[in-house]
Order: structure tokens, then sequence, then C-alpha cells
């Protein structure tokens, strides 16, 4: 039995029309105005194009199988004999809802999310209407499917012929979770503290006009007042704390885990350091017309060292939440 996901709800519809088209734009303008810009360009038309391959298909029920299906990809099979139980949300955004590593609208709601109801959920939707959130074995998922009744019908129907009645997943009590401690943030904190001192510090020693900008090979081509330095260097510190923060206690009260809101956090502080180094080399070009490490190399190991971050919060944590 073949179950279509059920039409872009409103949310889904206007982000990807604006998303599309916003990336779209940006692709054109990569193409005539930035060198070599068709590079980037065939970056961004992927983003579009791999985030509506990897939105759900159908759902399919064959067997002793359950099927998520996307567009293209890998399929999600579930035996049916690994259902521990089911309920059925008619409005998924009354939960306590965040997005831990997945995609907010773009053709669809798909990847990890954690509700404080449910834990860390796989979603697979194309609407937050008419939700089923599904207990197994090996984790926890949500579909939309377009015909919620006859979905939830079929349900019961094949599994008490297969595991016997099927259970109504009740949400975790509120007392049963121990939120994160926020004794993480003096980490970011500590951190702000010393990056906003180094930069008072460097401004002092700084002339009255600095290379502020510097091209991918690391050359100064963009010059400024020493005051610009205090401002493009405070300011991105302190909206990182901001952040930090605020997802903080967004994300604790949204998931029973303690692990996910904390390593956000840890995440956030690589960015700080990210950041507080820029600062102090800029300090460093203008003061003795060298970089610490070479500006390419900087960048390269930054990414390669966020990203080896963000695989092991996905594989290690997100995915072990589910």
């Amino acid at each position: 039995m073949i179950f279509k996901p059920a039409q872009l709800d409103r949310l889904a519809t206007i982000i990807t029309s604006l998303t599309s088209g916003f990336l779209i734009c940006l692709a054109l303008f990569f193409v005539f105005k930035v060198p070599y810009g068709w590079v980037f360009s065939i970056i961004i038309v992927l983003i579009i194009v791999v985030s509506y391959l990897l939105s759900p298909k159908q759902y399919t029920f064959e067997g002793a199988k359950f099927t998520i299906e996307k567009i293209a990809g890998t399929k999600i099979v579930i035996s049916l004999n690994d259902f521990e139980g089911y309920v059925a949300i008619p409005n998924f955004t009354k939960l306590k809802l965040a997005r831990t590593f997945g995609n907010g609208g773009l053709f669809g709601y798909y990847g990890m999310f954690t509700t404080a109801e449910y834990g860390s959920i796989n979603c697979q939707l194309t609407s937050f209407k008419n939700v089923f959130i599904i207990r197994t074995a090996n984790g926890t998922f949500a579909v939309s499917p377009r015909e919620p009744e006859k979905f939830e019908e079929f349900l019961k129907a094949t599994l008490s012929g297969i595991t016997g009645e099927i259970a109504i997943l009740q949400p975790i009590a509120p007392e049963e979770i121990v939120p994160a401690s926020p004794r993480i943030l003096i980490l970011p904190l500590v951190l702000f503290i010393l990056t906003i001192v180094m930069i008072l510090l460097a401004y002092t020693q700084l002339p009255d006009q600095i290379a502020i900008h510097f091209d991918f090979h690391g050359n100064p081509d963009g010059w400024g007042s020493k005051m610009s330095y205090l401002i493009s260097n405070i300011v991105p510190a302190s909206v990182l704390l901001v952040l930090a923060i605020i997802i903080f206690f967004f994300v604790r009260n949204t998931t029973p885990s303690r692990t996910i809101p904390n390593f956000l956090v840890i995440v956030i502080s690589l960015i700080q350091i990210f950041i507080a180094y820029i600062a102090f080399d800029t300090y460093w070009v203008n003061k003795n017309d060298t970089h610490i490490i070479a500006l390419p190399y900087t960048l390269v190991g930054f990414l390669v060292i966020l990203g080896l971050l963000l695989f092991f919060y996905y594989t290690q944590i997100v995915k072990k939440q589910a």
C-alpha cells in the first residue's frame, strides 16, 4: 500500500519559493559578476537540486516492511515487527520543537529534529499538519501522509496482524527530564571576555589607518580607520555570545537530552575562537606586514575542524539520540 506525502504546507511553500528564488538570483550574480563565479553558482544550484531530491516521495507498506522513499537517495526501511508505538499529532508545531540537523522547509522538513515531548525524531515531512510519530526499535520517525485517516486505519490493521495491538505513545513526563546545566555557558562567556580584552589592547597599538580587508591570498585590499577594527571585531564577538545563550536555552527547552545543547555551545565557542584569531591576525598584519598563518590555510583548517566537529555531532550525538 502506497501513501503519498501531504502537499507542502504554507510555511514550506513560502520557504521553498523565497529560498529558491534568492539562490537562483545569487547564482546568476556569481556567474556574471564574480571571476570564476560559475564554480559557486554550481554549488548554489546543487543546494536546490539536492534539497528537492532528498525530500519524501512516498510511504509504503509492503509485506512486513514500512518504507520511507525519497525522490532520490537511500530509502528508510523499517520492519513492522520493530514498531513499538505511534501517536497522531494534528499540529506538529504545537510541540516544543527544534531542528538539530535537518532541512527546515526547503521542499519539506526532513532530517533530525528534537521535541521535549518525544525526544529526537527522524522527520520525513512535507507538512507540519497531521503528523504521525512512529517509535521503533531502531529509532523514532515522523511522516505526514496526504490521507492521514486512511494511513492510521491501515497502520492499525496491518500491525494488529503482525504484532498485535499497537501502543499509543505518551509524551515524556516533565519530571523525567533533567535539563542541561547553564554552567556550559561559562565557556563562551570567558572566551568573549578574553577576546574583548585582546581587541582593546590591540586597538591601542594600531596606527590610525589600517588594513581591514584581505583577498583570498591574504593581501590587503581594503583600508579604514582603526575604529573599524574595534567595531568589526567586537560586534561579531558579541553576537556569538548572545547566540550561544539563546541557542542553549531554546534547545534545552525542546529536548530531553543534555548533550545536544551543550555540544551546540561548544560549536559556537569554536567559532568564537576563530573570530578572536582573525582579530589578532589583523592586528599582526598591520604591525608586522605578514599573517601568522597564510590566510588560505587558516580558512581551510577552520572549515576542516568545524566539519569534523559537525560530523561527530551528527553521527555520535544526534543519530544516537533518535
